[in-house]
């Protein structure tokens, strides 16, 4: 029995034994699976961690890039400024000196043809006004840069761009050290993922896709990557890799769609102390298997309920020390508060700091002693605290131990500690952003009141174009109430067109947001309210932007402007118009001259026209019959010239009229035209007489004022044969003295005239000529007034020294004719009419063509006259002995050809009629 029961006991032993291994080694395995969940649950931390990090670490990052851009924005905009208001037309010459003063941001000058087509995008933005953010390779491919182009712009057209440049290298640095990592690697990259630079290979290239994708990595892992880099929503990951873990982050550089990628492997993370957490975890994990394995076995032997409790007691340490460490630590305002009592149970140092009491002067005294909310809206306040840790106190007063009162927001959340209910506190200085608020309501109301009392009207949209508000203005002129226009489409409330073509005019809002300029409507344009009422307008479009230069909205100041428009119509009309006639004035027409006066209008004919008798029949008839006179000559030039030839009164009683396109011919026959068209004078038996001259500009090589003077000059010499002009006293005068002392009568230069006229319409000669031919036949022998009237009316030949004293004549003339300005055009003619064909005339010899053809007339003309009527020295020869005399001296005395067709416009006249009546050969002669 006794061996029995040592066998039963043995065996009890062996089996207790085994069912204590079996619990322990049941223990050992629940804390090592614990201990793998707990490491698991710390690298997952510990990886967040780090994502955060580099998240803020990549945001600062691409902040500065993005202000480093901004400044050199600035000081290329600063250096444009400069060169506007210092009128330079250098501005390589400019910019010389002014990075020798200011070294800091190298600013330099390039023209849109150095830039050149290749560079597309940016040759079209800098066309369009716009300032671009780019970046270039230096030529040597050894240097990558940002480069900021700011368009110079003329007329708004683009002739240039100032630029900039910051190195890539100086804004990313490969290897950067921080407090956190070593060896982070960083990449710029465009919206469709292509390498601008990158720290990792020198220079980069390439699409960042493409790249992961040579690493290996799945899909999954690529497309993960991509849409950090891409995602608002996502900015950081981490990945694992051939057993390392890779961190990875992207920010937005608000420029172009730039992003900032940052890399930082597992390693190179100085925080990897995690690696050194994980020995030690390892190791810990060693000794605390073992530790528990021998504490199993004491725990199932003899102190199973003490390790629970030691287990819990360290939990609770742990607790307590984190929660102190980030109570103690944190830069936030903390308290703890007895939610019965309102009594401050703990504060932080932060708080003892900024309300600048001690620990004492807080602990154990009231919250409302330092809350100056009154007791009954505090206790409201804290009955409604709950769990949430919402904000139960919104800028509320307290008091500082300075005696400054600041407004904080309180966070609560309420905690329980045993059976007492406490309130965790987390306070906010909101004193600064309440006061901003302050002062932006101001503003806003400032804003309000005065958009409401500025005379123009004023509507602002977001950056779609819809429609924020509009001012009392802006109701009144569009027909729209505030309350109706808000939230439309610009388009929809202003309908604005060409006032002149009726085409619908660009939507200046939406030319804003797309250019990111000020804008202003082009001139005549007309806004077509709600009621259907058009209304001229003039405005300005600027884009509203925030701190950073984004464009939110827009903002368009607009006037009406009908009774400016009118008033300039009014003011317009009369700087180039004259009011009596409506016609263009001397003003309008020397501008004109200015912008005609070019190849590309030739032939320019201009036209002379003077009125005859304007003084006499304002002072018979009276000033309104002078003025309807005026008005008459304005309206026959109208009828007589086409709508695009310009007419205008030069002066008082001249008038002028300019012809593009038209040759000396077409002027010739508006000249005619004129004189063909009766206007009677209305309250007088009168008739309009006109005095006109024309001239033709054919090259460039004379100007159109030229031409001017010499349609004056031979609407002067018309007037001279007008015989109701007042320069027509001269010729009367000299004419009468010529008569009086020679045998020349007035019925011979007449006489004279006819012919010369028959002659010139069988050459086609201009009016011009032929009132040459007029005023020389008339006058060709006005010297004769200084020759001795006793060798003038001699009946007998001429001595050798009569003849001499005879021939002075036509010098005389000439002299006289010099003296007379009206009278100088032909005093050229005058002395030539005594040359000979054969060159053995007076008084200088002349032969042939080189005698003007005016002269060459006369001398046939005069000496037919001369043989058919009787002199005193000799009687009349007949008409056939006449002509047969012309004919003999053709060639030695006279023209031959100038011969030949005056003897065959005589013979037809005799053949015709048997007669020499001066008017039958006049009627020969224009039927010719």
């Amino acid at each position: 029995m006794e061996e029995r029961r040592e066998d039963i006991e043995l065996i009890l032993k062996r089996r207790s034994l085994h069912v204590v291994l079996l619990c322990g080694l049941v223990f050992v395995v629940s804390i090592y699976l614990l201990f793998i969940q707990e490491k698991q649950r710390m690298s997952e931390e510990f990886d967040n961690m780090i994502s955060d990090s580099l998240k803020i670490h990549t945001e600062s990052d691409a902040n500065k890039i993005g202000n480093d851009i901004e400044n050199v924005k600035r000081a290329v905009k600063t250096a444009e400024t400069i060169f506007r208001l210092s009128g330079s037309d250098e501005p390589r010459e400019f910019l010389e000196n002014r990075n020798a003063a200011n070294p800091v941001y190298i600013v330099e000058y390039i023209t849109m043809e150095e830039i050149g087509g290749d560079n597309g995008d940016v040759f079209l933005k800098l066309m369009n006004g716009e300032i671009v953010v780019d970046s270039m390779i230096s030529d040597d491919q050894d240097e990558y840069f940002v480069v900021v182009f700011l368009p110079l712009r003329e007329n708004d057209i683009t002739t240039g761009a100032f630029y900039t440049r910051l190195c890539w290298a100086d804004l990313l640095h490969e290897g950067v050290e921080s407090e956190v990592y070593q060896g982070i690697q960083n990449a710029i990259i465009t919206t469709e993922g292509d390498v601008i630079f990158n720290t990792f290979v020198k220079g980069g290239g390439g699409n960042i896709i493409d790249a992961l994708a040579s690493y290996n990595l799945t899909q999954t892992e690529i497309d993960r990557i991509s849409y950090i880099i891409y995602s608002p929503d996502m900015d950081s990951a981490v990945f694992l890799r051939h057993g390392e873990n890779y961190f990875v982050s992207s920010a937005p550089i608000r420029h172009n769609g730039w992003s900032l990628v940052s890399f930082v492997r597992g390693p190179d993370v100085l925080l990897r102390s995690a690696n050194i957490f994980q020995n030690v975890l390892r190791t810990s994990i060693a000794a605390i298997i073992i530790t528990a394995i021998a504490a199993c076995i004491i725990f199932f032997q003899f102190l199973f309920g003490k390790r629970r409790l030691e287990q819990e007691k360290q939990l609770n340490y742990v607790h307590i020390q984190r929660f102190k460490a980030m109570f103690n630590q944190h830069s936030a305002l903390m308290l703890v508060v007895d939610a019965e009592t309102r009594e401050i149970m703990d504060v932080n140092p932060a708080t003892l700091n900024y309300f600048g009491y001690t620990r004492d002067e807080m602990v154990g005294h009231r919250a409302q002693e330092f809350n100056l909310l009154p007791t009954e809206i505090a206790a409201e306040k804290y009955r409604g605290a709950g769990l949430s840790g919402d904000v139960i106190f919104s800028a509320a007063p307290y008091r500082l131990k300075s005696g400054k009162i600041r407004l904080l927001d309180a966070y609560a959340s309420a905690i329980t500690e045993g059976e007492r209910k406490l309130f965790y506190f987390i306070l906010f200085d909101v004193t600064d952003k309440e006061r901003y608020r302050e002062e932006m309501l101001h503003e806003k109301e400032l804003l309000r009141t005065t958009l409401q009392s500025i005379g123009d009207g004023v509507v602002t949209t977001d950056n779609m174009g819809i429609i924020t508000g509009m001012n009392n203005v802006a109701e009144k002129l569009t027909d729209w109430d505030n309350e109706s226009a808000i939230g439309r489409p610009f388009d929809d409330v202003f309908v604005l067109q060409n006032e002149s073509t009726g085409h619908t005019v660009e939507n200046p809002i939406q030319k804003v947001l797309e250019t990111g300029l000020i804008i202003g409507l082009a001139n005549h344009t007309e806004l077509i309210n709600r009621s259907g009422l058009c209304v001229p307008i003039a405005d300005s479009a600027a884009p509203i932007k925030d701190e950073d230069g984004q464009t939110f909205g827009v903002v368009m100041v607009f006037r009406d402007v009908s009774e400016e428009k009118e008033h300039n119509k009014q003011v317009e009309f009369l700087s180039y118009n004259d009011f009596l006639t409506g016609l263009y004035n001397r003003r309008y027409v020397e501008e004109m001259m200015i912008y005609l006066d070019k190849e590309k209008y030739l032939p320019i004919s201009v036209i002379m026209a003077d009125v005859n008798g304007l003084k006499i029949t304002n002072d018979v008839f009276g000033h309104k019959t002078g003025d309807t006179l005026l008005k008459s000559v304005g309206i026959l030039l109208q009828e007589c010239c086409e709508e695009k030839d310009l007419i205008a009164r030069w002066g008082g009683d001249e008038f002028v009229v300019i012809m593009p396109y038209k040759s000396l011919e077409d002027a010739e026959k508006v000249v005619q035209k004129i004189k063909d068209t009766h206007v009677a004078i209305e309250g007088s038996n009168l008739s309009l007489s006109l005095s006109l001259g024309c001239a033709c500009m054919n090259t460039t090589e004379s100007s159109i004022h030229s031409a001017l003077q010499q349609a004056e000059k031979y609407m002067y010499q018309q007037k001279l044969l007008d015989g109701k002009s007042y320069r027509n006293a001269i010729i009367s005068t000299l004419l009468a003295t010529l008569y009086e002392k020679s045998n020349e009568t007035e019925e011979h230069s007449k006489r004279i005239e006819t012919y010369c006229h028959a002659i010139g319409r069988k050459l086609h000669l201009s009016s011009k000529e032929m009132d040459e031919l007029s005023l020389l036949a008339l006058l060709h022998d006005i010297g004769k007034v200084s020759i001795d009237p006793n060798i003038l009316k001699k009946p007998g030949p001429l001595t050798p020294e009569e003849w001499e004293e005879m021939k002075r004549h036509t010098q005389i003339g000439y002299r006289i004719a010099q003296s007379t300005p009206e009278l100088s055009i032909i005093a050229d003619l005058i002395i030539a009419h005594h040359e000979r064909w054969d060159g053995k005339g007076y008084p200088r010899g002349l032969k042939g063509e080189e005698i003007p053809l005016a002269c060459r007339i006369i001398a046939v003309t005069d000496a037919y006259d001369a043989m058919t009527n009787d002199r005193a020295y000799r009687a009349a020869k007949s008409c056939e002995d006449a002509i047969y005399e012309l004919l003999q001296n053709a060639g030695t005395q006279f023209d031959p050809e100038i011969t030949e067709l005056f003897v065959q416009i005589l013979r037809t006249e005799c053949e015709m009629n048997k007669c020499t009546e001066f008017e039958s050969i006049q009627e020969v002669g224009r039927n010719a």
